[in-house]
């Protein structure tokens, strides 16, 4: 396992492809109190996973999570 994460470590480096980043989710047009939950949801998936395409569901997660988030 630890040998996986290093190969994908020295892939995403050598690479210059990224992991999805929560950060390209806009969160300014819904409650921050919504938006809140869904970044504890997300932290909560990504602590568990070490592969690209699960960093990919936890993203896409946390953007439908936005997405369902009352507007202010």
């Amino acid at each position: 396992m630890e040998l996986a994460v290093a190969l994908c470590t020295a892939a995403l480096l050598l690479d210059g492809c990224t992991l999805p980043n929560i950060k390209d989710v806009d969160t300014s047009k819904v409650q921050s109190d919504c938006v809140r939950q869904c970044t504890a949801s997300y932290s909560g998936c990504v602590s568990t996973v070490r592969e690209h395409v699960v960093f990919q569901a936890c993203h896409d997660a946390y953007q439908v999570c936005v997405n369902t988030c009352p507007t202010k």
